[in-house]
Protein backbone atom coordinates (compact mmCIF):
# COMPACT_ATOMS: atom_id res chain seq x y z
CA UNK A 1 0.00 0.00 0.00
CA UNK A 2 1.18 3.75 -1.03
CA UNK A 3 2.02 5.82 1.96
CA UNK A 4 -0.62 8.27 2.25
CA UNK A 5 0.89 10.84 4.81
CA UNK A 6 1.63 14.02 3.48
CA UNK A 7 2.30 17.78 5.07
CA UNK A 8 2.50 21.43 3.94
CA UNK A 9 5.90 22.70 4.50
CA UNK A 10 3.90 25.62 6.94
CA UNK A 11 2.50 22.15 9.04
CA UNK A 12 6.03 20.53 9.34
CA UNK A 13 7.65 23.81 10.07
CA UNK A 14 5.19 24.30 12.79
CA UNK A 15 5.76 20.47 13.52
CA UNK A 16 9.57 21.23 14.08
CA UNK A 17 9.19 24.58 15.97
CA UNK A 18 10.83 25.91 12.81
CA UNK A 19 10.69 28.47 10.33
CA UNK A 20 9.74 28.45 6.57
CA UNK A 21 11.59 30.74 4.62
CA UNK A 22 11.14 30.79 0.71
CA UNK A 23 9.26 29.52 -2.00
CA UNK A 24 5.86 27.86 -0.79
CA UNK A 25 5.99 24.12 -2.12
CA UNK A 26 4.30 20.66 -3.11
CA UNK A 27 2.59 18.60 -0.69
CA UNK A 28 5.61 16.72 1.72
CA UNK A 29 4.94 13.04 1.14
CA UNK A 30 8.36 11.65 2.10
CA UNK A 31 11.78 12.50 3.66
CA UNK A 32 15.20 11.60 2.11
CA UNK A 33 18.65 12.44 1.70
CA UNK A 34 20.05 15.37 -0.21
CA UNK A 35 21.09 12.77 -2.97
CA UNK A 36 17.56 10.96 -3.42
CA UNK A 37 15.26 13.17 -2.78
CA UNK A 38 12.44 13.62 -5.44
CA UNK A 39 10.32 17.38 -5.91
CA UNK A 40 7.81 16.31 -3.25
CA UNK A 41 10.75 15.05 -0.46
CA UNK A 42 11.76 16.76 2.33
CA UNK A 43 15.59 16.54 3.43
CA UNK A 44 17.85 18.14 5.89
CA UNK A 45 21.45 19.60 6.16
CA UNK A 46 23.03 18.57 9.27
CA UNK A 47 26.12 20.35 8.90
CA UNK A 48 27.95 22.47 6.99
CA UNK A 49 29.98 20.31 5.15
CA UNK A 50 26.41 18.90 3.12
CA UNK A 51 25.79 22.40 2.55
CA UNK A 52 27.83 22.06 -1.07
CA UNK A 53 25.47 19.14 -2.56
CA UNK A 54 22.26 21.33 -1.43
CA UNK A 55 22.77 23.11 -4.77
CA UNK A 56 22.04 19.43 -6.78
CA UNK A 57 19.04 18.33 -4.62
CA UNK A 58 15.58 17.99 -5.92
CA UNK A 59 14.10 18.23 -2.09
CA UNK A 60 10.98 20.19 -2.19
CA UNK A 61 11.93 21.74 1.34
CA UNK A 62 15.30 21.16 3.24
CA UNK A 63 15.55 22.02 7.23
CA UNK A 64 18.56 23.77 7.42
CA UNK A 65 20.78 25.25 11.03
CA UNK A 66 19.55 28.65 11.93
CA UNK A 67 22.99 30.48 10.03
CA UNK A 68 23.04 27.88 7.25
CA UNK A 69 23.52 30.17 3.91
CA UNK A 70 21.41 28.77 1.68
CA UNK A 71 20.73 30.49 -1.96
CA UNK A 72 17.67 32.38 -2.65
CA UNK A 73 14.38 30.66 -3.97
CA UNK A 74 15.05 27.10 -1.86
CA UNK A 75 12.39 26.41 0.38
CA UNK A 76 14.19 25.72 3.80
CA UNK A 77 12.78 25.32 7.57
CA UNK A 78 15.28 26.65 9.55
CA UNK A 79 15.89 25.35 13.00
CA UNK A 80 17.66 24.65 15.73
CA UNK A 81 19.35 21.65 15.87
CA UNK A 82 18.84 19.79 12.13
CA UNK A 83 19.64 16.66 13.09
CA UNK A 84 17.13 16.21 16.03
CA UNK A 85 14.58 17.66 13.06
CA UNK A 86 15.84 14.86 10.97
CA UNK A 87 14.51 12.41 13.84
CA UNK A 88 11.29 13.31 13.75
CA UNK A 89 10.64 14.10 10.57
CA UNK A 90 11.46 10.45 10.24
CA UNK A 91 8.93 9.88 13.02
CA UNK A 92 6.32 11.96 11.47
CA UNK A 93 6.43 10.16 8.07
CA UNK A 94 7.17 6.36 9.62
CA UNK A 95 4.98 3.67 8.12
CA UNK A 96 2.84 1.85 10.89
CA UNK A 97 4.41 -1.34 12.14
CA UNK A 98 2.92 -4.18 14.05
CA UNK A 99 1.49 -3.70 17.51
CA UNK A 100 0.25 -6.72 19.45
CA UNK A 101 -3.39 -5.36 21.18
CA UNK A 102 -4.04 -5.93 24.77
CA UNK A 103 -5.03 -9.85 25.53
CA UNK A 104 -3.67 -12.75 25.26
CA UNK A 105 -3.76 -14.73 21.48
CA UNK A 106 -5.55 -17.95 21.67
CA UNK A 107 -2.28 -19.73 20.91
CA UNK A 108 -0.50 -18.48 23.31
CA UNK A 109 1.20 -20.22 26.93
CA UNK A 110 0.14 -18.07 29.49
CA UNK A 111 0.79 -19.82 33.00
CA UNK A 112 -2.10 -19.38 35.60
CA UNK A 113 0.08 -17.69 38.47
CA UNK A 114 1.34 -15.26 35.92
CA UNK A 115 0.32 -11.81 35.90
CA UNK A 116 -0.06 -10.35 32.33
CA UNK A 117 -3.03 -8.18 32.60
CA UNK A 118 -2.90 -4.65 30.38
CA UNK A 119 -0.06 -6.37 27.88
CA UNK A 120 -0.68 -8.12 24.58
CA UNK A 121 0.45 -11.48 24.14
CA UNK A 122 0.42 -12.45 20.78
CA UNK A 123 0.37 -15.73 19.03
CA UNK A 124 2.67 -18.45 20.49
CA UNK A 125 4.03 -16.79 23.30
CA UNK A 126 4.76 -18.72 26.25
CA UNK A 127 4.87 -16.89 29.46
CA UNK A 128 6.18 -19.02 32.72
CA UNK A 129 4.72 -19.19 36.49
CA UNK A 130 5.40 -16.36 38.60
CA UNK A 131 6.12 -13.84 35.50
CA UNK A 132 4.89 -10.33 35.32
CA UNK A 133 4.57 -8.74 32.20
CA UNK A 134 3.96 -5.05 32.77
CA UNK A 135 0.36 -2.94 30.76
CA UNK A 136 1.14 -1.40 27.81
CA UNK A 137 3.92 -4.12 27.17
CA UNK A 138 3.79 -6.32 23.50
CA UNK A 139 5.10 -9.84 23.32
CA UNK A 140 5.33 -10.51 19.62
CA UNK A 141 4.75 -14.17 18.12
CA UNK A 142 7.15 -16.54 19.79
CA UNK A 143 8.49 -14.45 22.47
CA UNK A 144 9.34 -16.50 25.38
CA UNK A 145 9.24 -15.62 28.75
CA UNK A 146 10.88 -18.01 31.79
CA UNK A 147 9.23 -18.22 35.40
CA UNK A 148 9.52 -15.58 38.02
CA UNK A 149 10.83 -13.08 35.03
CA UNK A 150 9.87 -9.36 35.29
CA UNK A 151 9.14 -7.02 32.34
CA UNK A 152 8.50 -3.79 33.06
CA UNK A 153 5.64 -1.49 31.33
CA UNK A 154 5.26 -0.29 27.56
CA UNK A 155 8.13 -2.99 26.51
CA UNK A 156 8.22 -4.21 22.69
CA UNK A 157 10.07 -7.63 22.71
CA UNK A 158 9.87 -8.62 18.79
CA UNK A 159 9.73 -12.06 17.65
CA UNK A 160 11.90 -14.81 18.76
CA UNK A 161 12.81 -13.01 21.63
CA UNK A 162 13.81 -15.10 24.82
CA UNK A 163 13.66 -14.05 28.49
CA UNK A 164 15.17 -16.76 30.78
CA UNK A 165 14.23 -17.27 34.12
CA UNK A 166 14.30 -14.39 36.51
CA UNK A 167 15.52 -12.24 34.14
CA UNK A 168 14.57 -8.05 35.47
CA UNK A 169 13.31 -5.68 32.50
CA UNK A 170 12.68 -1.97 33.07
CA UNK A 171 10.35 0.01 31.31
CA UNK A 172 10.10 1.00 28.28
CA UNK A 173 12.45 -1.69 26.80
CA UNK A 174 12.91 -2.29 23.21
CA UNK A 175 14.04 -6.40 22.47
CA UNK A 176 15.01 -6.65 18.70
CA UNK A 177 13.98 -10.15 17.41
CA UNK A 178 15.75 -13.30 18.44
CA UNK A 179 17.81 -11.88 21.17
CA UNK A 180 18.65 -14.41 24.17
CA UNK A 181 18.73 -12.55 27.76
CA UNK A 182 19.84 -14.71 30.88
CA UNK A 183 21.19 -17.92 28.89
CA UNK A 184 24.05 -19.64 31.26
CA UNK A 185 27.26 -18.01 30.99
CA UNK A 186 30.26 -19.43 29.70
CA UNK A 187 31.95 -21.38 32.30
CA UNK A 188 33.96 -24.27 32.75
CA UNK A 189 36.76 -25.88 34.42
CA UNK A 190 39.36 -28.25 33.52
CA UNK A 191 39.21 -31.80 35.31
CA UNK A 192 39.70 -35.59 34.89
CA UNK A 193 40.53 -34.44 31.16
CA UNK A 194 37.55 -32.53 30.30
CA UNK A 195 35.35 -29.77 30.88
CA UNK A 196 32.95 -29.11 33.74
CA UNK A 197 30.63 -26.66 34.17
CA UNK A 198 30.11 -24.21 36.57
CA UNK A 199 26.57 -23.87 37.19
CA UNK A 200 25.42 -19.83 36.78
CA UNK A 201 22.86 -19.83 39.08
CA UNK A 202 22.77 -15.62 38.85
CA UNK A 203 20.29 -13.46 36.90
CA UNK A 204 20.26 -10.33 34.51
CA UNK A 205 18.72 -7.25 35.19
CA UNK A 206 17.95 -4.63 32.10
CA UNK A 207 17.76 -0.50 32.96
CA UNK A 208 14.83 1.80 31.59
CA UNK A 209 15.01 2.92 28.53
CA UNK A 210 17.57 0.21 26.83
CA UNK A 211 17.80 -0.97 23.54
CA UNK A 212 18.78 -4.46 22.14
CA UNK A 213 19.35 -5.31 18.85
CA UNK A 214 18.72 -8.02 16.83
CA UNK A 215 20.82 -12.08 17.55
CA UNK A 216 22.26 -10.37 20.29
CA UNK A 217 22.42 -12.40 23.51
CA UNK A 218 23.21 -11.03 27.64
CA UNK A 219 24.03 -14.07 29.62
CA UNK A 220 23.49 -14.41 33.30
CA UNK A 221 25.74 -14.07 36.14
CA UNK A 222 27.37 -16.82 37.69
CA UNK A 223 26.04 -15.50 40.99
CA UNK A 224 25.11 -12.12 41.44
CA UNK A 225 23.54 -10.08 38.10
CA UNK A 226 25.05 -9.18 34.77
CA UNK A 227 23.29 -5.54 34.13
CA UNK A 228 23.05 -2.77 31.94
CA UNK A 229 22.50 0.26 33.04
CA UNK A 230 19.30 2.72 31.58
CA UNK A 231 18.92 4.57 28.25
CA UNK A 232 21.91 2.19 26.95
CA UNK A 233 21.30 0.96 23.21
CA UNK A 234 23.21 -2.49 22.05
CA UNK A 235 23.78 -3.22 18.48
CA UNK A 236 22.90 -6.25 16.11
CA UNK A 237 25.13 -9.31 16.69
CA UNK A 238 26.29 -8.26 20.26
CA UNK A 239 27.70 -10.62 23.13
CA UNK A 240 27.50 -9.35 27.09
CA UNK A 241 29.19 -12.43 28.95
CA UNK A 242 28.13 -13.38 32.47
CA UNK A 243 28.64 -10.78 35.67
CA UNK A 244 29.42 -7.47 32.91
CA UNK A 245 28.16 -4.38 34.27
CA UNK A 246 27.29 -2.01 32.22
CA UNK A 247 26.81 1.77 33.27
CA UNK A 248 23.93 4.51 31.85
CA UNK A 249 23.38 6.14 28.35
CA UNK A 250 26.10 3.48 26.60
CA UNK A 251 26.71 2.69 22.74
CA UNK A 252 27.79 -0.75 21.93
CA UNK A 253 27.52 -1.07 18.14
CA UNK A 254 27.67 -4.20 16.12
CA UNK A 255 29.34 -7.61 16.54
CA UNK A 256 30.87 -6.19 20.47
CA UNK A 257 32.12 -8.22 22.50
CA UNK A 258 32.32 -8.19 26.32
CA UNK A 259 33.94 -10.88 28.62
CA UNK A 260 32.87 -11.83 32.01
CA UNK A 261 33.09 -9.74 34.92
CA UNK A 262 34.14 -6.39 33.22
CA UNK A 263 33.08 -2.77 34.42
CA UNK A 264 31.86 -0.32 32.37
CA UNK A 265 31.13 3.07 33.24
CA UNK A 266 28.58 5.63 32.05
CA UNK A 267 28.32 7.33 28.71
CA UNK A 268 31.54 4.69 26.96
CA UNK A 269 31.23 4.28 23.23
CA UNK A 270 32.00 1.16 21.44
CA UNK A 271 33.01 1.13 17.84
CA UNK A 272 32.11 -1.89 15.49
CA UNK A 273 33.52 -5.32 15.95
CA UNK A 274 35.35 -3.80 19.62
CA UNK A 275 35.61 -6.04 22.50
CA UNK A 276 36.66 -6.07 25.88
CA UNK A 277 38.28 -8.62 28.11
CA UNK A 278 37.14 -10.14 31.22
CA UNK A 279 37.97 -8.15 34.39
CA UNK A 280 39.05 -4.87 33.17
CA UNK A 281 37.35 -1.43 34.09
CA UNK A 282 36.62 1.01 32.10
CA UNK A 283 35.66 4.67 32.99
CA UNK A 284 32.88 6.72 32.41
CA UNK A 285 32.72 8.33 28.64
CA UNK A 286 35.59 6.42 27.13
CA UNK A 287 35.53 5.90 23.71
CA UNK A 288 36.75 2.56 22.10
CA UNK A 289 37.20 2.54 18.61
CA UNK A 290 36.55 0.71 15.69
CA UNK A 291 37.58 -3.22 15.77
CA UNK A 292 39.78 -2.50 19.21
CA UNK A 293 40.00 -4.53 22.18
CA UNK A 294 39.97 -3.51 25.83
CA UNK A 295 42.77 -5.40 27.94
CA UNK A 296 43.47 -3.06 30.51
CA UNK A 297 41.68 -0.42 32.85
CA UNK A 298 40.54 2.58 31.23
CA UNK A 299 40.67 5.92 33.02
CA UNK A 300 37.70 8.23 32.52
CA UNK A 301 37.08 10.45 29.11
CA UNK A 302 40.22 7.87 27.28
CA UNK A 303 39.96 7.53 23.45
CA UNK A 304 41.86 4.09 22.81
CA UNK A 305 42.24 2.38 19.93
CA UNK A 306 44.29 -0.76 18.12
CA UNK A 307 44.54 -4.55 19.49
CA UNK A 308 45.67 -4.46 22.38
CA UNK A 309 44.01 -0.92 22.99
CA UNK A 310 46.11 1.90 23.24
CA UNK A 311 45.53 6.02 23.96
CA UNK A 312 44.58 7.20 20.87
CA UNK A 313 47.53 9.69 20.73
CA UNK A 314 49.81 6.61 20.73
CA UNK A 315 48.12 4.66 18.19
CA UNK A 316 48.23 7.44 15.49
CA UNK A 317 51.90 7.63 16.09
CA UNK A 318 52.49 3.96 15.53
CA UNK A 319 50.13 4.03 12.38
CA UNK A 320 52.44 6.54 11.13
CA UNK A 321 55.61 4.87 11.88
CA UNK A 322 53.96 1.55 10.30
CA UNK A 323 53.92 3.00 6.78
CA UNK A 324 57.64 4.10 6.88
CA UNK A 325 58.36 0.76 7.52
CA UNK A 326 58.57 -0.93 3.62
CA UNK A 327 60.70 2.79 3.00
CA UNK A 328 63.25 1.73 6.19
CA UNK A 329 63.60 -2.06 5.39
CA UNK A 330 64.49 -1.03 2.18
CA UNK A 331 67.12 1.69 3.65
CA UNK A 332 68.40 -1.48 6.21
CA UNK A 333 68.91 -4.01 3.27
CA UNK A 334 71.04 -1.42 1.62
CA UNK A 335 73.30 -0.73 4.21
CA UNK A 336 73.44 -4.19 5.17
CA UNK A 337 74.64 -4.80 1.66
CA UNK A 338 77.70 -1.81 1.94
CA UNK A 339 78.67 -3.16 5.05
CA UNK A 340 79.07 -6.58 3.62
CA UNK A 341 80.96 -5.12 0.72
CA UNK A 342 83.65 -3.40 3.36
CA UNK A 343 84.01 -6.53 5.19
Amino acid sequence: MANEINYSASELADRLNGKLVGELTPRVTGVATLEEAVETSISWVGSASMLVRLAESKAAVVVVAQDAEVAEGRAVIRVDDPEMAACRLLELFAPPVDEVCVGVHESAVVHPTAVVEGAGIGPFVTVGAGAKIGAGTQLHAGVYVGGEAIIGRDCVLWPGVVVRERVVMGDRVIIHPNCTLGADGFGYIFREGCHKKVSQIGTVEIGDDVEIGANSTIDRAKSGVTRVGAGTKIDNLCQIAHNVQIGKHCILTGQTGIAGSTSIGDYVAFGGHGGASDHVNIGNQVQVGAMSVVTRDVADGEIVRGVPSVPNSQFLKEQAALRKLPELLKRVRELEKRLAAKS
